[in-house]
């Protein structure tokens, strides 16, 4: 394939400098927007969805990219008709959908009169829907914002409904082979009690003013007297004893209890009991630097700010790039003890290591198309130098820092495949994901290193911890 794409890129190269003396392709961008259509379809081996990723993404033309995520979304959600299926066959078992040029011929008539951004915003976020929710296979229907105007999710909804009841049990078959008696014993119900004709006529004829019953409680039984109101003849009220000289006088700080939970433990002989705490100050543990999953590996990270002592040593964070280096650590198992040195910093365990996490957008130095169309808008790559050889940090410098979820896995679909709506809306909007490696000196992908995920095919009989996936 990599010969195939190579002598077409070469034919065309051949083709511009035949016909402009050059290879520079800049002219495009001012010749009207049909011709520079027409143009990029001439070129053998570009199809009408590259044509207009070209347009959208490259030239700023008005145009809508149709992939295949774009036309199955489209296509179970109802906005685009096709022909009526077989009786055999219904919607949510249906693999081949229409052709992406058919879809994009029907769809664009419809979506012409929207400014170029809101073009663009449809095209990634449905792209970046087709991922995480409308899957190809298996898509996560539990979890979907849009499953009640869907006709996939509603086929699907209906044909759970009509199938066939399980199998039964071996409790249900060794009920069945009871005896009548047994069966009418375990199957009879008492008859209802009903009340006497008469006295239902006597409640309705007769209206009867109602009038709230009221339950006095009992006199309280007499107390001992305490031992501090001996020798004198009366012992103070509570109400009394609160506003009486000498009183400590207990202070709120409203700042201190958002920060730590206050002491509810008041040292005095009138009361001895305690408050309970409420749930807001109930205790939270610490969550784990690393939990593994089946399809996803979650660590729990530092986000480095762009002042930070080992980012002056990185290539400057890109403007508009939304996400910050990060800083994965390693646990006391994971790191390498081949050198004395190692080993002597994990006795005095003044320093730990990690491994540094690099901004998609800057990784790419802003040339690449992201926000889901490629890359997600969240994503990091993890740097493959510091994830062989961990650097060494000392933990003053992680003090004061934010901490963020970062989802490792194979691709964006296993990473996401499963979780609920609140754990994708809380990746996307406080966390980020990472499915490759980055070299910073060749600037190549490379795979991720083995500490940061597993694949499931690559275990080999290693222990899955907390594997709640499908």
């Amino acid at each position: 394939m990599n010969n195939i794409l190579a002598g077409r890129m070469k034919g065309f190269l051949d083709r511009v400098y035949e016909e402009h003396g050059s290879i520079d392709l800049e002219w495009i961008r001012d010749v009207p927007p049909q011709d520079a259509k027409d143009f990029l379809l001439s070129i053998r081996g570009l199809g009408l969805k590259s044509v207009e990723c070209i347009r959208l993404l490259a030239l700023d033309h008005l145009a809508f990219p149709v992939d295949t995520n774009v036309g199955r979304i489209l296509v179970r959600l109802g906005w685009v008709p096709i022909q009526p299926l077989p009786e055999e066959l219904e919607l949510h078992l249906l693999e081949l959908y229409p052709v992406q040029e058919t879809v994009q011929k029907y769809i664009w008539p419809r979506l012409c009169t929207l400014d170029r951004l809101t073009l663009y915003e449809l095209h990634y976020q449905m792209i970046t829907f087709g991922k995480v929710f409308c899957t190809k296979t298996r898509p996560n229907c539990n979890a979907c914002p849009m499953r009640m105007e869907c006709r996939h999710f509603a086929s699907a909804y209906a044909s759970a409904r009509l199938a066939l009841p399980a199998p039964p049990t071996q409790c249900q078959q060794q009920g069945d082979k009871a005896g009548p008696q047994q069966q009418e014993e375990v199957l009879t119900l008492p008859p209802p009690v009903s009340l006497p004709p008469a006295t239902l006529t006597n409640v309705v004829a007769t209206p009867k003013k109602c009038e709230p019953i009221i339950e006095e409680p009992g006199s309280p039984e007499p107390e001992p007297e305490s031992e501090s109101c001996e020798g004198s003849s009366t012992c103070p009220d509570m109400e009394d004893l609160l506003f009486t000289q000498g009183s400590e006088t207990l202070h709120l700080n409203l700042i201190e209890q958002t920060q730590a939970p206050p002491q509810y433990t008041v040292a005095s002989a009138s009361s001895k009991e305690l408050m309970v705490l409420p749930p807001e100050f109930a205790y939270i543990p610490v969550p784990k630097l690393k939990n593994i999953f089946r399809l996803r590996t979650v660590h729990y990270v530092y986000e480095l700010p762009d002042h930070h002592p080992l980012v002056q040593q990185l290539e400057p964070r890109e403007k508009d790039d939304p996400c910050f280096y990060l800083l994965a650590l390693w646990s006391q198992d994971e790191q390498p003890q081949n050198s004395q040195l190692e080993n002597q910093q994990r006795v005095d365990d003044e320093f730990v290591k990690g491994t540094l996490l690099i901004p998609c957008r800057t990784a790419m130095r802003g040339s690449f198309p992201l926000n889901g169309t490629y890359f997600q808008v969240n994503e990091v790559f993890a740097d493959s130098e510091t994830g062989n050889f961990p650097l060494n940090v000392s933990r003053s410098l992680l003090w004061n820092l934010h901490r963020k979820f970062v989802y490792f896995g194979t691709s964006v679909p296993a990473i996401f495949r499963g979780l609920t709506a609140d754990e994708v809306q809380a990746c996307f909007w406080k966390g980020y994901v990472c499915v490759r490696g980055f070299d910073r000196k060749s600037r190549s992908p490379r795979p991720l290193a083995a500490r940061l995920h597993i694949a499931p095919s690559n275990r080999k009989g290693q222990p899955i911890f907390n594997d709640g996936d499908d």
